[in-house]
């Protein structure tokens, strides 16, 4: 199952949007905010690490020979190199959906609260 498909059975297994009380709004605001925060910390984790994933690929082709911008080359063309940069990629993807979960909840959530206050102004008017 890709991960599109299991965000796709994870939505579809909540309550719809328009049942959700304020308090289950919060609660999904907190879980998915926590699992923001792990995916971002897993990509900061990959991130930092790059630079040195690639100098010890470049060690693997330093000859004594070659020049340091063709040892560079070679390695981020090596597919070790390329790997990492594909699991870069993947921790990025996973964090800005969980930002885009978040922030859609966070909205709903504001959306929620100022339309109950405008029912409670509304009630006091009749």
């Amino acid at each position: 199952m890709t991960e599109n498909e299991d965000f796709k059975n994870q939505e579809q297994k909540s309550k719809p949007q328009d049942q959700l009380t304020l308090e289950d709004i919060v609660f999904l605001i907190n879980k998915i905010g926590l699992e923001y925060i792990e995916a971002k910390r897993e990509y900061d984790k990959h991130d930092l690490l790059k630079t040195s994933h690639r100098a010890r690929i470049m060690e693997k082709h330093d000859n004594g020979q070659r020049s340091e911008s063709k040892i560079r080359r070679l390695a981020e063309m090596d597919d070790e190199y390329l790997d990492i940069l594909s699991q870069l990629n993947k921790t990025k993807y996973n964090y800005e959906r969980l930002k885009v979960r978040y922030e859609s909840y966070k909205n709903l959530f504001e959306a929620r609260r100022s339309m109950l206050s405008y029912q409670k102004a509304e009630m006091k008017l009749l």
